[in-house]
């Protein structure tokens, strides 16, 4: 992206403020693992939205006064000493052509800022980003500011900026939508090499080294999301985090992968057989996902309830199942359908922005069908990401090998 897709994140932001607010956006910080090692530092998403600046201990502050804005990025200025520890630091030009912000200040005089801000002139309004998913952390930056504004600042009003930005992240530009393309074209290279490489004998982890290196060889060090690889009965565990075991002569293989590119996620599960060729029971179950799949694209477009692709999915998948004599009740189809179908794909691999309003043009999200049959010892899932169009909606994975004899056709050349 480059730094007029920010700005324009940040004038519709800045369209939602009142007269004498301040918003308040924080990138975050690094997380301990061990010892002297933390965890790779990954930018808190809404942030990033909003800048594009990719460091720890960075904050965004908008002030909306006598009609006028004022942005200031405050950022760990660059310090030879340090860098030799801890890498390189954006400096001032680098921060302006990335985000476009003019007014670079340095990270510890934050505080002050705010506080002659609140002390000195008329703001009343402080707009803070709060996680919706906050409360099952153990520290929240955000809130634990919040406590520190209320107590030395108790006349200011504090409002959450939270579901503001995610509104905005929900609908995708065409900038956001050309990231998520060309992340899918690696996705689909690595899968494609997954599913030529699979052997009987082979452990799960080799073939995850498949796609990690497709993804390398695009420039991408990581995959968008842990990605999970199960053979046998491990496909049964929805969040598999382990692929250590092997692969065994007619087991069907799991995969729900996806690259990024430019941050912008894709999450796609593709199932083939190890043995190159799907067994009749378990074409017949494939086939039954794939009608589910197919049945909720083909009603996706503006204006349709979110409750639609859930319901669609229940729907087609007990008519084929009671045709394999599964069952008989609808009411039993959690058995074997075991997850939701639909999830928005963006900075986050499940984005933002809820599920209250109908779809929109240019919404990214999945159509991921399950079928788990344990009786069968089969199960799997066909999960593509949609764009909704202006009719319908246009697959973005649409020549990643699907069908039963796109899929077969790869695996025996």
């Amino acid at each position: 992206m480059d730094k007029i897709f920010y700005i324009e994140n940040r004038r519709k932001m800045v369209a939602q403020m009142g007269e004498n607010d301040v918003m308040l956006f924080f990138s975050g910080e690094g997380v301990r693992k061990t010892a002297d090692e933390n965890y790779p530092f990954f930018t808190n998403r809404n942030f990033l939205y909003l800048t594009g600046v990719k460091q720890e201990y960075s904050a965004l502050l908008i002030k909306k006064t006598n009609g006028l804005v004022r942005e200031s990025l405050f950022v760990l200025k660059p310090d030879f000493a340090r860098e030799i520890w801890t890498g390189r630091r954006f400096t001032e030009p680098e921060l302006n052509e990335i985000s476009g912000i003019e007014q670079i200040e340095d990270f510890d005089a934050l505080n002050r800022a705010l506080d002659a801000l609140f002390s000195s002139q008329p703001m009343k309004v402080l707009w803070l980003c709060f996680d919706a998913l906050a409360p099952e952390r153990h520290f929240d930056l955000e809130r634990e500011f919040a406590k520190s504004i209320r107590k030395k600042h108790p006349h200011v009003v504090i409002k959450n900026g939270y579901p503001l930005v995610c509104a905005l992240r929900k609908i995708k530009s065409q900038g956001e939508i050309d990231a998520i393309r060309k992340g899918m074209q690696i996705t689909e290279t690595g899968i494609r090499r997954m599913m030529r490489a699979a052997k009987p004998g082979m452990m799960e982890y080799e073939l995850e080294a498949e796609f990690n290196a497709e993804l390398a060889a695009h420039g991408q060090r990581f995959p968008a999301f842990p990605s999970i690889i199960a053979a046998g009965e491990r496909i049964f565990y929805l969040h598999y985090s382990l692929p250590m075991s092997p692969v065994a002569s007619g087991d069907l293989i799991l995969t729900d992968v996806g690259a990024s590119y430019d941050e912008y996620a894709t999450d796609i599960s593709r199932v083939f057989p190890v043995s190159r060729r799907f067994s009749e029971r378990q074409a017949q179950v494939y086939r039954v996902a794939y009608a589910a799949n197919r049945a909720v694209m083909a009603q996706i477009r503006p204006g349709v309830p979110f409750s639609m692709p859930n319901r669609v999915t229940r729907e087609v998948s007990f008519e084929g199942l009671k045709k394999l004599g599964l069952l008989t009740d609808f009411a039993d189809i959690g058995k074997f359908v075991w997850h939701g179908t639909t999830h928005h794909v963006g900075l986050d691999t499940h984005d933002v922005g809820g599920y209250e309003e109908p779809m929109a043009e240019n919404m990214v999200f999945t159509v991921d069908a399950g079928i788990y049959v344990r009786e069968w010892g089969i199960g799997l899932r066909i999960e593509d990401n949609v764009l909704v169009t202006a009719d319908g909606c246009e697959n973005l994975s649409a020549s990643i090998p699907t069908t039963i004899e796109e899929i077969e056709n790869l695996l025996v050349q």
